[in-house]
């Protein structure tokens, strides 16, 4: 039974009217007087040397306004990933640049009054070009001759490296009845969000600047700013307005610092929308991955040992690279005494990697998970037994992690994963004849609530009004996974008022509090946190007020979110109490603050099941079902958890069947440029999706939460992997599977 009001109930959220009928107002809906459009002339090469810029024809183009060239800009270093400070953010990128090391970098930007006058202006730039020689895979850049692509970094092109264990590997191997191991590999993935990377940038003045971007980390964003320009963050303001999506790749600045220099040297506002090709060669993706795997474990199934060399390729810029290699190390969920993780960030003139939902964990995941049924089946036990005999329990500590894990609800998420198996088999039948033949593939997975303790943190802001509705201010960012509505429901619960008497403001760094920002599964729990801690810091204020009123030192407010005055028998809502304090004796306004600085970050768990069917005659597969369970402790927006995991399930079918970016390498030109060439799938290849939840408790997150929105695209490639290799026969080793079978749609 539901012992909550708001919380833990299936509320729509309060944007999606606005969203569906066409009112929502994105970054490209604005527009400011005077404001001109800007554009990015990029690198068609992976390495290159600017000899030659030439202007000339653009600037005879009606309606050309100007032009922003690469040493007109702060010759400084950054790092472009929307991450508080740290040592393992590397600076190695600019603004703009003359030495172009992938295609798709920024050389110069330019502005017109017009989108079409601006294509037009594009058009005319002439560009002259130096080619140099490039490095595009892990293996060409470790060899001895290859050249440093970052050498003020790095000499062998490793940028950064993560070594994390425990006990002793090599005894855990001789302790071992059986060894397996294996390499694997998967792609460079796009993002493609349906709104591309925009952003309106007004630094007419010189001295005040204001973004409006789709970004996920507004006070990242600023800092970075100020850093670059040598302004106080107090004169920077960053909006963020209704977003398309993210999925990690607005978790970096893109094209504002180009864009906020551009304005100021023109003196008018610049919008700079980057076109979908644009998005598909020269925005981040997800990083290509190299992973050796070795495990030990005994003919009863118990494992030994683990140890892993696992390499990202990170493009030519370090962004997120150090850290997703970092998060990686801490996500193995079994229970093995010996382990040893060694991880590599990698420099190539591929495309530039960063965050992507799963930060590092999907491509580990992988390996590890097809391992795992491997080892299963070679043992003669079930996959899922396997797996729950080996798996870490509340209580229990992964391997090399300090903090023990405080809820786990695996075992629910396998049984129901199973009884939902049972119904479709029951149903369908399992063919396997000589021509068709269907199989089971499971895959398990965890991940984090919050990117650590080191960097998590949220702050919140509650403004009583007289009638006891209440403001909400919150730095958290809404990248269209429903955060402001979650949060309101917090909110609306711990007061114990409806729903509809919250306002939410969020991500305006002019007005709302600090946040870190949207990434690493954080909202609920961080962001959450910290609403909650703001609510008892308003109730306590109320305490405070109403004792005032009354002259009564026994008030308190219980657990039926009342306000308890035993000195005249009162019992008043949130409500009533904010009415008697506004226009009491003493009246007040009353406001509560709270900021919640991430202590732990707690696992969330899913099992994911896929049923897939192998024509040997074409050498084809078809998906029929996902199936995934996730424990997610207090759901709470039941409808948004599972929009969380029918997407997930969506975008995990991407990775496995047919999404990767293609490069011509001896030319060093992407391929996949475009939605023909990069294939999204369609809701013709989409199987039969059965996403669910079950319900623990996490005691240390907000009414029970723990998160939910990167962990349901990490177990599904390596089920799908899993079914299609028992299905077919033939072990897998690398996805997406397009480049070994030919994709059915499950739907006609």
């Amino acid at each position: 039974m539901n012992p909550y009001k708001t919380a833990a109930h299936g509320i729509p959220r309060h944007e999606s009217a606005a969203k569906v009928t066409g009112k929502a107002l994105y970054t490209g809906d604005f527009s400011l007087p005077q404001m001109v459009y800007g554009m990015m002339i990029r690198s068609p090469h992976a390495h290159a040397e600017v000899t030659d810029i030439d202007l000339s024809q653009a600037e005879k183009t009606e309606g050309y306004i100007g032009a922003l060239l690469p040493w007109e800009v702060p010759d400084t270093f950054y790092n472009c990933s929307g991450n508080p400070p740290s040592p393992l953010l590397m600076k190695d990128e600019k603004i703009l640049t003359a030495h172009p090391l992938c295609v798709g970098d920024r050389i110069l930007a330019i502005a017109a009054r017009t989108p079409q006058a601006l294509l037009k202006a594009a058009k005319a730039v002439k560009v002259s070009y130096r080619l140099l020689p490039s490095v595009h895979t892990i293996k060409d850049a470790l060899k001895a001759d290859a050249a440093p692509i970052q050498p003020h970094l790095s000499q062998n092109n490793i940028l950064a490296s993560r070594e994390a264990s425990a006990g002793d590997t090599e005894k855990g191997f001789e302790e071992a009845d059986y060894i397996f191991e294996d390499d694997f590999h998967t792609s460079a993935m796009q993002h493609v969000a349906m709104e591309p990377t925009s952003c309106i940038c007004d630094f007419t003045d010189g001295r005040k600047l204001h973004i409006w971007s789709n970004s996920q980390t507004p006070y990242q964003e600023r800092r970075i700013m100020a850093e670059l320009f040598g302004m106080n963050e107090n004169d920077i303001r960053v909006v963020k307005p209704v977003m398309g999506g993210g999925f990690g790749a607005r978790q970096q600045l893109h094209n504002q610092p180009a864009a906020a220099l551009l304005s100021k040297k023109i003196r008018r506002p610049v919008k700079l929308i980057n076109t979908r090709e644009e998005e598909m060669y020269a925005s981040v993706v997800r990083h290509e991955m190299q992973t050796h795997l070795k495990f030990g474990v005994t003919k009863e199934g118990i494992l030994t040992a683990f140890r892993t060399e696992y390499y990202l390729n990170a493009g030519p810029y370090t962004t997120h690279t150090p850290t997703i290699v970092a998060a990686a190390s801490r996500k193995f969920q079994y229970k093995v005494p010996n382990y040893l993780f060694n991880g590599y960030s990698i420099a190539t003139n591929g495309p530039t990697a960063g965050a992507f939902r799963g930060y590092g964990n999907a491509q580990l995941t992988f390996g590890r998970e097809l391992m795992m049924s491997r080892i299963a089946r070679k043992l003669h036990l079930d996959p899922v037994e396997f797996r729950l005999r080996n798996h870490v329990q509340a209580g229990e500590k992964f391997p090399a992690a300090s903090a023990a894990v405080t809820s786990c609800g695996i075992e629910k998420c396998a049984r129901r994963c199973q009884e939902i198996r049972r119904e479709i088999d029951e149903k369908e039948g399992l063919a396997h004849n000589e021509e068709i033949r269907q199989a089971w593939g499971v895959s398990f997975a965890c991940h984090g609530s919050g990117p650590s303790s080191k960097e998590g943190m949220s702050s919140a802001v509650i403004l009583a009004n007289d009638d006891g509705s209440i403001h909400l201010m919150t730095g958290s960012a809404d990248i269209g996974q429903g955060s402001e509505t979650m949060l309101s429901q917090i909110a609306a619960e711990c007061l114990g008022i409806p729903f509809s008497l919250v306002k939410i403001t969020a991500a305006d760094t002019g007005i709302s509090p600090y946040d870190t920002g949207t990434f690493g599964s954080s909202q609920t729990y961080v962001s959450g946190n910290a609403v909650v801690l703001a609510c008892q810091d308003i109730i306590q204020k109320l305490v405070h007020a109403l004792s005032d009123c009354y002259g009564s030192m026994d008030i308190t407010f219980g657990e039926d979110k009342k306000f308890h005055i035993p000195s005249k028998n009162q019992h008043l809502s949130f409500q009533e109490a904010a009415g008697q304090v506004f226009f009491g004796m003493k009246g007040a306004v009353i406001m509560g603050n709270s900021s919640y600085k991430a202590q732990e970050s707690p696992n969330p768990f899913a099992v994911c099941m896929v049923k897939a069917e192998y024509e040997k005659k074409t050498n084809s597969i078809i998906l029929r079902h996902v199936i995934e369970v996730v424990d997610v402790g207090t759901p709470i927006n039941p409808l948004t958890v599972i929009g969380q995991i029918e997407g997930g399930i969506g975008q995990g079918v991407g990775y496995a069947l047919t999404e990767t970016l293609e490069h011509n390498r001896r030319a060093g030109k992407v391929i996949s440029s475009d939605l023909l060439t990069y294939r999204v799938p369609l809701i013709s290849d989409m199987p039969d999706i059965h996403g669910e939840y079950i319900e623990s408790f996490e005691p240390t997150g907000p009414l029970g939460a723990k998160s939910v929105g990167e962990l349901t695209t990490v177990p599904v490639a390596p089920a799908i992997a899993d079914a299609v290799s028992q299905a077919s026969g033939r072990e897998i080793n690398r996805i997406p599977l397009s480049e070994s079978f030919f994709i059915k749609p499950n739907k006609k």
